[in-house]
């Protein structure tokens, strides 16, 4: 589950070397995970608070705050929340003939996929720019794609130093196990239950999927299904009950404990709560506001 403030291009009426494709900002819950999964242009992701794991071809990426983590075209990735400081982060999607040659020249060179960056804020300073042009016009299509230029401008200048990942090898083990955990949450799933659908030994499955994923098969199974339950308190009106019993819980105190334990409050005021800062009902400069004081208070501390 993730707050999240979102803006697409949906159709590109010029033809240009570059162009704006779609950007945003997400506060996750912990464990909130996306992927396995390919795109068609880069994604460009800052971190702004907490941390992460990112994951593309035979690299693992520990992730935290002044990271940057890139997709490319093509590659299957996969990223997660941490259990403990899940992130926020932002990012700006973008592509046309000369994407690639500017990736070329800048710290994402040879195949490179994270760095350290010297100042984050103005990446974010850019993507919050980009989102005061919602509507599907030429004129804001312009200024739209003139941020992406200085959005890869910013890049190129960026003194920081290329994030070296751990190496393992890509396992589709683990991506098959996320893929029935994706599909299969909501009815009574085992880690033994699991490895025979797969058709593996257990200990295997297990072994494999908590060295590729840095995460337990359990903790995941109840990572996705706390967030399934969290997307639903915010964006409907069902009973918590019922959506206990919609996520794979049997008994509404089991989900109870465990969301609080997830989320460090109960179902009630999360659904209170996000009623009232959705993200999607925050003004711009109010965003901008609550961003500059989380900034703050983390270099304060």
């Amino acid at each position: 589950m993730e707050q999240t403030i979102f803006l697409k291009k949906e159709q590109q009426q010029l033809t240009t070397n570059l162009h704006f494709d779609f950007c945003g900002i997400s506060k996750t819950l912990p464990f909130h995970s996306f992927g396995p999964a390919i795109r068609q242009n880069y994604i460009l992701h800052i971190v702004m608070e907490g941390k992460g794991l990112y994951q593309v071809k035979n690299q693992h990426y520990q992730l935290k705050k002044g990271d940057l983590f890139l997709i490319r075209p093509g590659d299957a990735t996969f990223y997660i929340a941490d259990g403990e400081d899940p992130w926020v982060y932002c990012w700006l999607s973008f592509g046309g003939s000369a994407a690639e040659e500017i990736i070329s020249q800048s710290l994402f060179r040879n195949d490179q996929y994270t760095l350290v960056s010297s100042d984050i804020q103005q990446y974010v300073n850019t993507i919050l720019a980009c989102l005061s042009f919602k509507e599907e016009t030429l004129e804001n299509e312009l200024h739209l794609n003139e941020l992406t230029y200085r959005f890869l401008a910013l890049l190129l200048a960026d003194g920081g130093k290329v994030h070296l990942g751990e190496q393992k090898m890509y396992s589709p083990l683990a991506a098959d196990a996320v893929k029935y955990i994706e599909t299969h949450y909501a009815e009574q799933v085992t880690v033994e239950k699991i490895a025979q659908q797969l058709a593996v030994n257990r200990s295997h499955l297990s072994r494999v999927f908590r060295n590729h994923l840095a995460i337990s098969i359990r903790d995941y199974l109840m990572g996705v299904r706390i967030n399934r339950g969290a997307f639903l308190l915010a964006q409907t009106d069902q009973s918590v009950e019922m959506i206990a019993e919609q996520v794979g819980f049997n008994s509404l105190v089991v989900f109870s404990r465990m969301f609080k334990k997830s989320t460090g409050e109960t179902a009630s005021a999360y659904r209170n709560r996000m009623k009232n800062e959705n993200f999607k009902n925050v003004s711009l400069n109010e965003l901008k506001n609550q961003l500059e004081k989380q900034t703050i208070v983390t270099r304060s501390t």
